[in-house]
């Protein structure tokens, strides 16, 4: 099943519709959808302007129109600053999506290297990326992802087949993930216990040489009581000794 799903073919076979239909729905699973549409302008049935729209937060600006000022594409000029303004930074936010929506990457988009950058980022990167795809870039992008064929007869079979293998891809990204980060925590703790362990292990060996010392402590005592000892003794002899010498010399009239 692959990531990226590229739709493509001939204009107005329905591309921009499938894409905003395959938003809703994705949003209605539970899904985040960022990137951005590019609805058209008519006047008396004939396009006459592209606009871009930010599918989360609905900001729009011209794409290009037939009477701008901008690089030429067919009878469109391009209006590269007003389209960055808001493409940019909606494919720029990736990461925060469960799938972006490019509509679309053709000469027009591609007029802007700052939108091609995105684009490379967003490609590179794990977020699943569904957009419209000119037919002249077909064979640069097809060995990124699925290209898909669009015309107004397979538009709902193209839905269904986009909603459910999205889903799929995106809920087994997911679970993977939850995988990931159970097995970091059990991790974790199994270090944790290990620390504590051993920090057991080494209060267990402290122990005794407070014992130890305590014996040495005891020992020095002891041997500072002795001299004290002895000193009173000697003075006790001392004065046995003065006491019986004076009854001496007592008896003797000395």
């Amino acid at each position: 099943m692959p990531q990226n799903y590229f739709l493509t073919g001939m204009p107005k076979s329905g591309k921009t519709s499938v894409l905003w239909q395959l938003v809703k729905e994705l949003r209605k699973s539970g899904l985040k959808v960022g990137g951005f549409i590019s609805p058209d302008e008519k006047h008396h049935g004939s396009r006459t302007a592209f606009y871009v729209v930010d599918v989360e937060t609905r900001k729009n600006a011209i794409l290009a129109d037939v009477n701008g000022d901008g690089p030429k594409v067919s009878k469109y000029h391009v209006n590269i600053k007003s389209f960055e303004d808001v493409a940019v930074p909606a494919m720029k936010k990736f990461k925060q999506y469960d799938v972006i929506v490019v509509d679309e990457i053709g000469r027009m988009e591609l007029k802007s290297k700052k939108f091609a950058q995105a684009l490379e980022e967003v490609l590179d990167s794990d977020t699943p990326i569904i957009a419209s795809l000119s037919e002249d870039y077909v064979k640069k992008f097809e060995a990124l992802g699925e290209v898909l064929k669009i015309n107004n007869q397979n538009h709902e079979s193209i839905h269904m087949r986009l909603l459910k293998e999205t889903t799929a891809t995106i809920t087994k990204k997911s679970s993977k993930k939850k995988t990931v980060k159970k097995k970091a925590v059990k991790k974790k703790t199994v270090v944790s216990k290990k620390k504590a362990a051993k920090k057991k292990v080494v209060k267990k060996k402290a122990a005794p040489k407070k014992k130890r010392q305590t014996k040495k402590a005891e020992i020095k005592i002891t041997t500072e009581k002795k001299p004290q000892a002895e000193k009173a003794v000697a003075s006790k002899v001392k004065k046995e000794k003065r006491s019986f010498f004076g009854k001496v010399k007592s008896l003797l009239g000395i």
